[in-house]
């Protein structure tokens, strides 16, 4: 085809594209075609894709205690002020400040507001699923802190007293309250949450509708469970994305079933059989009429029941064998006894060389121009310096 019949047929195209206005040139179509053509097809909707996904709900304030316990790292909260934008730290201003330890949830959204307030982490060991609160305490600096009081209205548990001189803070539009202008978003990366509920779990305002990809339940297998040991093994620890395994009062393995996504890794990989998980439903896009529409039915359905319907290989044709007649032994090479003392000869200098650190060290990292280079200007050296002890003691 030439040139001109293939822009001839380009431009005939144009009416099948749908949904496209203001087209100035052919070009706009290569390109829409291109990107259509190079989208991941994991994203086309004639695929069904599992669902699991955490969406915040109109009770989300929000705070961040969701946002550490994530397990994929989904979660992220920004909050569009801090006390830095309300000018610096008024000096010479006296106050007290307190904190209510009962009423207090650890949320964070003071300590994201102003520097003065610091939360404890309680470190990976301490972690537990059980009590996914990340904090252990909340601090208060007050060598940071000039009892502005802003930080009071934004605790939603009114557990922050301030004693001092409030700061008034303006805007374009005049005075305002520091909670009409404090404002935090949450956005959930739906390409890495798995639905595991953890956020959901440690939220206290239930602010979060959680989607599991699969149904179901995990069991341990008591028998099985003798030869657990957690301390040492730790497989379904390892492979669990949901993070929802401990070390219970018996000292063994267990899982926060809440957690659970019943994916089966953490059955697979326990080496003494001690867990079952049993799925009962999978959650996913609709499967749309297409040529493989069965098939994808099938495999969900094998994902609920862990059979696999087997290919029908009946009619596969099998090649004839091919016979081969065996191949002869190797003949051992002829050594020419003096060509061999030659290369010996050439190869001493070299051995006491090729022991020394340094020059290992040159043969694993450098190119093999640069470290043969390098190793000759050290053999030269070598042999300059026995050289110059010769003549000395001469």
């Amino acid at each position: 085809m030439t040139q001109d019949a293939k822009e001839n047929q380009e431009t005939k195209n144009i009416k099948d594209i749908k949904d496209i206005k203001d087209i100035k040139d052919i070009k706009d179509i290569k390109d829409i075609k291109k990107t259509e053509s190079t989208k991941d097809f994991g994203e086309l909707p004639q695929y069904p894709k599992l669902v699991a996904e955490a969406v915040p709900n109109e009770k989300c304030l929000p705070c961040i205690l969701c946002e550490p316990v994530c397990p994929t790292k989904a979660i992220k909260v920004t909050f569009n002020k801090t006390r830095e934008d309300f000018g610096p730290l008024r000096t010479g201003i006296k106050g007290r400040i307190d904190i209510d330890r009962e009423k207090c949830n650890l949320c964070g959204r003071c300590a994201r507001f102003c520097k003065a307030f610091l939360l404890v982490d309680k470190g990976e060991k301490v972690k537990n699923p059980r009590d996914l609160v990340p904090y252990e305490q909340l601090l208060v600096d007050e060598e940071l802190c000039d009892y502005c009081g802003l930080c009071v209205p934004l605790c939603p548990e009114e557990a922050i007293k301030v004693e001092g001189e409030p700061l008034k803070i303006e805007d374009a539009e005049g005075s305002k309250k520091i909670e009409e202008i404090f404002e935090g978003k949450i956005e959930i990366d739906k390409d890495l949450c798995i639905g595991c509920g953890r956020c959901a779990q440690v939220c206290p305002y239930e602010a979060m509708d959680i989607k599991k990809p699969f149904e179901g339940e995990i069991n341990l297998i008591e028998k099985n469970l003798a030869r657990c040991d957690p301390l040492g093994c730790q497989a379904c620890f390892n492979v669990c994305p949901a993070k929802c395994w401990y070390v219970d009062e018996r000292g063994k393995a267990a899982p926060v079933k809440d957690q659970c996504i019943y994916c089966g890794a953490c059955e697979r990989a326990c080496p003494v059989s001690a867990i079952e998980v049993q799925r009962s439903g999978v959650r996913h896009t609709d499967i749309q009429e297409t040529p493989w529409a069965e098939e994808w039915k099938e495999a969900i359905s094998a994902i609920k029941s862990g059979e696999r319907k087997i290919p029908d290989v009946s009619g596969a044709v099998v090649p004839p064998i091919i016979e081969r007649p065996p191949l002869p032994p190797p003949e051992k090479p002829v050594v020419d006894p003096e060509l061999l003392k030659l290369v010996d000869d050439a190869l001493k200098p070299l051995v006491p060389l090729l022991r020394k650190p340094k020059v290992r060290q040159i043969l694993e990292r450098e190119p093999a121009e640069q470290a043969s280079e390098k190793i000759v200007d050290r053999l030269h050296k070598d042999e300059a310096r026995k050289a110059a002890a010769v003549a000395g003691g001469k």
